[in-house]
C-alpha cells in the first residue's frame, strides 16, 4: 500500500515537472518568437529610415557628413573601383598628391577605393568589366556599351559648359548636381597660418593689383581698361597681358606658376569667365591661401560662402570704377584697414557654407566620388528589402 502511494506520488511529480517544462518551454518558444517579429520590425524600420536618408539630396555640411557616414557603416567595407582619365580639371599633378594603403585603395577615405587611370584606347579592355564606375574629365568620349549592368559613367568638369552625354553622376560646382565639388584644392585650414601681404613693403608708384586670365569674356574687354585708366594693372596671360612672367616662377606647374606672380601684389582681379551660380574658380579661393585680398566678380551668391563678409572686396559693391580705384588705394596707404580683410584667419571657427564649400572641394574629391558610387549600390541593395511598416 505504501508502495502505491509513492508511486502514485512519483508519477503526480513527473506530471508536474513535465507540465512545468513544456509551459518553460512555451514560453520561450513566444519569446523568441516575439523577439524574431521585433527584431524584423525594427531591422525593417531601420532599412526604410536609411534607405529615406540615402536618397535625399543634402542641403547643409551636416548633410552631407551624415549621408557618407551611413553609406560607410551600410558598405560594409566593401571595396569599390574606378577607372579614371586625366584632363584640363584633372591632371599628373592631381594624381601625384594621392596617397594609397598598402592594399592599393585611397587612402584617408571611408570607403576603400581604388582610383586608377586608364587611357580611353584601353578602354575596350576585359578589365574594364571590373570597374563599379568610369571617371570622364570634360569628355564624352565614352566606351558605346557598360562593362556591366550596375556600372556608372561619372562626368567631372568644373566649367560652366560640359559636354553632355550618358552620365549616371555628374562632379561640378553646381550644388544641385550630384557631387558638388569646390575649386578649393588644399586643406582650408592651412589659411589660417598664411601671414597677411606685407602692405608697407610697397613703394609709391608700385603696382598694387595683377590680373591672370586666358580667355577674353565681354566684361573683362569693357571693363579692365576702365579701371587701368586710374590703377596700374600686372596683367598675364592672354587678356591685356603687359607683364612678363617673374623669373622666380617660370617652371614652375602652370597654377603654381600663377599663384607665385599673383601673390607679389596685395590684390587680385578675381573676374570670372561669367556670373553662374555657384561658380567661383581659383581666381576666388587660392588667394586666400597666398595672403591677398581678391577683387571679385563673379557668381552672385559668392557672399554665402566666404571665409567671412570682410575677406573679400566686391565691384559691384562701388557705384562706379574710379570709386573702387579710390578704395583700393586708401588701404593700400592704411595698413589698418587693408589689415580688416585678412582678421578671419584668426577664427576659430568657419561659417557652415564655406565649411560645406571645404568639404565638398576638389581637396577631398576622389573620396566624394567613391562615397557616391558605393551610396548608389547600397541604396540598390536596400531596394530588395525594403518594405512598407
Amino acid at each position: 500500500m505504501k508502495a502505491t502511494k509513492a508511486t502514485k506520488f512519483t508519477r503526480i511529480y513527473i506530471l508536474c515537472a513535465m507540465a512545468l517544462f513544456l509551459s518553460f518551454m512555451f514560453f520561450i518558444i513566444n519569446l523568441n518568437g516575439t523577439y524574431r517579429v521585433k527584431n524584423y520590425l525594427v531591422e525593417v524600420f531601420e532599412t526604410n529610415h536609411a534607405f529615406n536618408e540615402l536618397t535625399i539630396k543634402p542641403e547643409s555640411l551636416t548633410g552631407w557628413k551624415r549621408r557618407h557616414y551611413l553609406t560607410r557603416d551600410l558598405n560594409q567595407n566593401q571595396e569599390v573601383r574606378i577607372f579614371i582619365t586625366r584632363g584640363d580639371w584633372y591632371s599628373n599633378q592631381d594624381l601625384k598628391r594621392l596617397k594609397y594603403t598598402n592594399n592599393g585603395t585611397l587612402a584617408n577615405c571611408d570607403i576603400p577605393c581604388v582610383w586608377k587611370e586608364e587611357h580611353l584606347y584601353n578602354w575596350i579592355s576585359k578589365e574594364l568589366k571590373t570597374a563599379d564606375a568610369l571617371f570622364c574629365v570634360n569628355s564624352p568620349n565614352l566606351p558605346k556599351q557598360k562593362g556591366w549592368e550596375g556600372q556608372k559613367f561619372i562626368e567631372y568638369s568644373l566649367e560652366v559648359n560640359y559636354a553632355p552625354g550618358p552620365f549616371d553622376i555628374l562632379v561640378t560646382f553646381r550644388e544641385t548636381d550630384d557631387v558638388p565639388t569646390s575649386y578649393i584644392r588644399m586643406d582650408h585650414n592651412e589659411w589660417r597660418k598664411k601671414k597677411p601681404f606685407n602692405i608697407t613693403s610697397l613703394s609709391p608708384n608700385s603696382t598694387f593689383i595683377s590680373f591672370v586670365a586666358s580667355h577674353w569674356t565681354k566684361f573683362r574687354k569693357t571693363w579692365i581698361p576702365t579701371l587701368q585708366a586710374h590703377i596700374p594693372i600686372a596683367s598675364y596671360g592672354g587678356v591685356y597681358k603687359n607683364t612678363q612672367w617673374d623669373p622666380e616662377c617660370k617652371g614652375l606647374p602652370l597654377f603654381d606658376m600663377k599663384n607665385c606672380v599673383i601673390s607679389k601684389y596685395p590684390f587680385y582681379l578675381a573676374i570670372e569667365n561669367a556670373q553662374v551660380q555657384d561658380y567661383s574658380t581659383e581666381k576666388l579661393w587660392d588667394t586666400f591661401n597666398l595672403g591677398i585680398v581678391p577683387v571679385v566678380w563673379g557668381a552672385p551668391n559668392t557672399r554665402s560662402y566666404l571665409p567671412h563678409p570682410k575677406s573679400a572686396i566686391f565691384i559691384e559693391d562701388f557705384p562706379n570704377v574710379e570709386s573702387l580705384a579710390n578704395y583700393l588705394k586708401y588701404l593700400v596707404g592704411n595698413e589698418t584697414a587693408y589689415l580688416e580683410y585678412h582678421q578671419w584667419r584668426n577664427l576659430k571657427t568657419w561659417p557652415e557654407e564655406f565649411e560645406k564649400k571645404a568639404y565638398m572641394s576638389m581637396w577631398n574629391m576622389e573620396c566624394n566620388v567613391c562615397s557616391e558610387v558605393a551610396r548608389l549600390r547600397v541604396v540598390k541593395n536596400l531596394e530588395t528589402v525594403k518594405e512598407p511598416v
